[in-house]
């Protein structure tokens, strides 16, 4: 029989070789002679941690270093797994011992890292520094050390040390990234654009960076065409690549460029039923698909963060209910502008009302006015994810109201931590969040029938009328004449002020027959500027279908009131699908606009319809495309119905339940009591909220 050394030595051989499995049996012969044997217990520890199961990993590292607490090394992979299971506090405590033994520079940098996931980048910047003062040539150190200035706001003392990580190792991907990210975010996209194109001559084969100049160009450099055409190489390298097909398939829909649309279609439809967990949700309710598509979508997307199963708190017994609303969009956006006569109408009496924001402050009239709207408004724009968790659970939040779902700058993560008792989904995302990130779904009869159940997560909540609030007091601009607009003289108007990415070949071909059958109708179309690529595309897609490219008119971005405005020379809005107007269609209708529909199968195709039958004009849904020409033709040609259908509109329809802020306000507000009341007694069903 093999001695001790023997079987070591063979084990060794083994785990270099990669068998981790036999390798892991061979130590475990070792320690059924000696099951105190140290080095054992480390090496099977490390291979139980490679092969991802972590639970063994744990207990064999902590006997190694319970049975011998003097090597370096054991204390160091400890605390290399408690960072990877999340456990940041005690890895931070075993790196420390760690040093304590050998203060080696990969130890002492693998604590930075460890400083930094237990937010103490002060911590993290002190050990970082205490390595480059040492040796000034440790690259991986001057990268964790911009990683600690980063959030104390240090910016420029970040790009320093990102400069210096990426002059000392060229080839790392990640430390030309991070240089980008930091020259992107201290205003300098140009610099950050030349730090990615630079690296990727070094490094041509670098997804992440390539992805990183993508998404550069798209959102900072206004060059969505030169976007477009990094991610499709992005996906040449890595037809996997989630984000990639994500930001592809939604931008490529943004300019109207439908190119190879199908194929791109099918594709990621087949890749959500694959399960990758990378493609975004909100790009997918463009797309043609199921509600069971869209919530497996969700599902994969939130899985990653779902796992840790953080406790709720109870609810507080005080005497007014604290409700909070959470969300990136507290300034100048679509949200903002429905749901701040919301805020402002709470019975103060019964709530206290609080604002989480996570995005920016623009400074702007909306802001303020928000601001003022909250018993307290707390900005945390900078704050990472458990810290916004922590920040809603210490207010002591009785029901939590997350108005983003999976939109852009999203936090699903705050939500993983159950910071509050009642989490609720409400407006700013049509379907389902998944994961059990929110408890309710707020929707209505319309939008999330009882026959649709099955396809959310949530219990569903239904409202009477229309699940959308929308706050009254919106001023509409004086309207410029038509002349002016780019529109001509005489002739039906047809609007659709959707973002382009809503529009589709098939929303297009139904359009292109309307045109056809209203001789000297135009259609009016909003995009983000005056050279926005998508003008061009939509020009030549008309052209394909027989449309002098001279019918479509296009309308620039403007501030909310001008934009309002422009509705009053529109004689009907023509709505898209699977992705209907929302707040778009709400504006059409307060500024006197009838909006004509198809009711849809999805939550994001059936919004439409629930607005323009919650202001009283349900003969303005129609079952079919065929029935959507000819209803929108039938109008065009009768002046009579278009004149009484926007005399209503800016009349009774202005008193309809729609625009009443106060009643959708209450509603909400019963709401929040019957999920108090099912979850005191520990229940989670769906309700109708009574009118």
């Amino acid at each position: 029989m093999d001695g001790i050394a023997e079987l070591a030595q063979r084990a060794a051989a083994l785990h270099r070789a990669g068998d981790l499995a036999a390798a892991i049996a061979v130590y475990d012969a070792i320690l059924a002679r000696e099951p105190r044997h140290a080095v054992a217990l480390h090496l099977s520890g490390v291979a139980c941690f490679q092969r991802g199961e972590y639970a063994q990993a744990l207990d064999r590292l902590r006997a190694s270093v319970n049975t011998d607490g003097s090597n370096a090394d054991v204390w160091a992979n400890l605390g290399l797994l408690l960072t990877t299971i999340g456990h940041h506090r005690a890895a931070v405590e075993t790196y420390e011992r760690a040093a304590a033994l050998d203060p080696a520079p990969q130890i002492l940098v693998n604590m930075a890292a460890a400083q930094l996931a237990w937010a103490q980048p002060a911590a993290a910047e002190a050990t970082a520094r205490r390595v480059v003062a040492a040796d000034p040539t440790q690259a991986k150190a001057w990268f964790t050390l911009a990683l600690a200035l980063q959030p104390q706001g240090r910016m420029l003392e970040a790009l320093d040390a990102a400069t210096r990580a990426a002059s000392l190792d060229a080839v790392e991907e990640g430390y030309a990234g991070l240089k980008a990210q930091i020259e992107n975010g201290i205003g300098a996209p140009e610099k950050a654009r030349a730090t990615l194109e630079k690296a990727l001559v070094r490094i041509p084969l670098s997804r992440a960076l390539r992805f990183e100049l993508a998404s550069l160009l798209e959102y900072k450099l206004g060059a969505p065409e030169a976007a477009v055409a990094e991610y499709e190489q992005v996906l040449k390298l890595d037809p996997r690549h989630g984000p990639a097909l994500s930001q592809l398939a939604f931008l490529r829909g943004r300019l109207a460029d439908w190119r190879d649309r199908q194929a791109l279609v099918q594709r990621y439809r087949d890749a959500v039923a694959a399960g990758s967990s990378a493609l975004s949700p909100f790009a997918f309710l463009s797309l043609p698909s199921t509600r069971a598509e869209q919530r497996t979508c969700a599902r994969n997307w939130v899985a990653p963060i779902v796992a840790a199963g953080h406790t709720a708190p109870e609810l507080t017994s005080r005497e007014r209910i604290r409700v909070g609303y959470l969300s990136a969009d507290f300034h100048t956006h679509a949200t903002a502008f429905l749901a701040a006569g919301l805020f402002e109408a709470h019975d103060r009496q019964r709530f206290e009302v609080f604002a989480y924001s996570t995005g920016p402050d623009d400074r702007s009239p909306l802001r303020a006015r928000l601001t003022r709207a909250f018993d307290r408004f707390v900005d945390l724009r900078d704050a990472a994810p458990a810290a916004v968790a922590q920040a809603i659970r210490d207010d002591g939040i009785d029901v939590l109201v997350d108005l983003k779902g999976h939109t852009q700058d999203a936090t699903p993560l705050v939500l993983a931590h159950r910071p509050a008792p009642i989490q609720v989904h409400y407006l700013g995302y049509p379907g389902t969040i998944e994961g059990g990130l929110c408890d309710y779904l707020v929707g209505d009869a319309i939008v999330t029938p009882p026959e649709h159940a099955a396809d959310y997560a949530e219990a569903i909540v239904t409202l009477p009328g229309s699940y959308q609030v929308n706050d009254r007091p919106r001023p509409i601009a004086d309207t410029p004449p038509r002349a002016a607009l780019g529109l001509p003289p005489e002739g039906v108007v047809f609007a659709c002020f959707n973002q382009t990415y809503k529009i589709n070949p098939e929303v297009f071909d139904a359009w292109a027959r309307i045109l056809g059958n209203v001789e000297g109708s135009v259609l009016w179309l909003l995009v983000r500027r005056g050279d926005d690529p998508a003008i061009g595309n939509l020009r030549r897609e008309a052209h394909a279908r027989g449309v002098d490219p001279g019918r479509l008119v296009f309308a620039a971005q403007r501030p909310n009131a001008e934009y309002l405005a422009l509705y009053r020379h529109a004689d009907l809005f023509l709505d898209t699908w699977p992705y209907n107007a929302h707040t778009t269609a709400s504006d059409a209708l307060w500024a006197g606009c009838p909006v004509l529909t198809i009711l849809g199968d999805t939550f994001a195709s059936r919004v439409a319809a629930s607005l323009v039958t919650a202001v009283g004009l349900p003969e303005l849904v129609t079952a079919s495309i065929d029935a959507y020409v000819e209803r929108a033709r039938a109008l065009a040609h009768d002046p009579a119905e278009r004149v009484r259908l926007r005399a209503y509109l800016s009349g009774p329809g202005r008193a309809a339940g729609l625009f009443d802020t106060t009643a959708t306000t209450r509603a909400l507000e019963a709401a929040y009591l019957l999920m108090i009341e099912q979850r005191r007694r520990g229940a989670r069903e769906a309700f109708t909220v009574a009118r």
